[in-house]
């Protein structure tokens, strides 16, 4: 378990405070940026921050916060037109709130809200489906839950450092992040002629611009980077980028392809209880070897996270 120090407190503290907000304004307009507000974080890392430390994204627990409101709403006011239901709970159109609904229930809502009524008035007041899943859903820090990968991942060198300014030359990678490498092929490709790759303290970078579990995945922008001591002049996709001088929280990984999720929920717990939290400048990730020379396949790298104290 994760010690609730002071400073973790204050998260679940701001998270508590999103959670009230979404509940009370289920009618209003939930953007990330409001809801980041709410939260006093960037809108950049805030997503990052709710999925750690809920296990949902943030756009999938206010959808079904509205859907299972909804679904109480139906049971519990029979008369209530379900268009009213519908704009109540968030949903500018009936059709989109009735295709949400089927899916997530598995029956349209005017059947849902039939089957749900009839089941009441054979078994009385009995808690119904939706009131058990409304009870089971109510505690939604679960620290105390993280698997035991998590935590041996949590065991890796973390620290709150200056990280130095990086010159880097970038290819520009756009769609599913996790397909970056065709980028860092077209890098080197061009790289290699040029006599960017000879030196022996050249590294890799890659430079997270958007969220991919907010960003849609076909529009989610990465920079698959090179380090460079020296001038060099982009050109055609090939471009210049500065990461400035700043302080990061910084993790040294060793992990496959398929941890890279749990390595930045790592992360962001750990931030959690430093004092610090992120701040709104890009994150990156430096590797130090390719998994091809790794005799377990695995990367070696820095994750590292811009922070501010909280």
């Amino acid at each position: 378990m994760i010690p609730k120090n002071s400073y973790q407190k204050e998260y679940i503290f701001r998270i508590n405070k999103v959670i009230d907000f979404i509940d009370s304004n289920l009618d209003k307009t939930l953007s990330l940026k409001t809801l980041a507000d709410v939260a006093n974080f960037s809108p950049f890392h805030f997503h990052r921050i709710f999925a750690a430390f809920t296990g949902e994204t943030l756009n999938g627990f206010v959808k079904r916060i509205r859907i299972e409101k909804a679904a109480s709403l139906l049971m519990n006011e029979p008369e209530k037109p379900i268009s009213d239901i519908a704009y109540y709970c968030g949903y500018s159109s009936s059709s989109v709130f009735c295709r949400n609904f089927k899916q997530y229930f598995k029956y349209s809502a005017k059947d849902y809200r039939q089957k749900m009524l009839s089941e009441r008035s054979k078994i009385g007041q009995s808690k119904s489906k939706i009131d058990k899943l409304k009870e089971s859903s109510t505690d939604y820090i679960r620290i105390v839950e993280l698997n035991e990968k998590w935590k041996n991942l949590m065991k890796t060198n973390i620290e709150v450092k200056e990280m130095p300014a990086l010159d880097l030359i970038y290819c520009r990678h756009i769609g599913q992040y996790d397909q970056i490498g065709s980028a860092f092929k077209k890098l080197f490709k061009w790289a290699g002629p040029r006599g960017l790759l000879n030196f022996p303290e050249t590294k890799t970078v890659t430079v997270y611009h958007d969220d991919p579990a907010v960003t849609e995945i076909d529009k989610v922008r990465q920079s698959a980077c090179i380090t460079v001591n020296k001038d060099v002049k982009p050109e055609g996709e090939f471009g210049k980028l500065n990461v400035p001088k700043a302080k990061y929280a910084v993790g040294r990984f060793e992990i496959d392809v398929m941890e890279f999720e749990q390595a930045w929920n790592a992360m962001c717990i750990w931030v959690s209880e430093s004092g610090y939290q992120p701040a709104d400048a890009n994150p990156y990730e430096l590797y130090y070897a390719d998994p091809e020379n790794h005799p377990e396949n695995k990367f070696e790298l820095d994750i590292c996270v811009p922070v501010k104290p909280l």
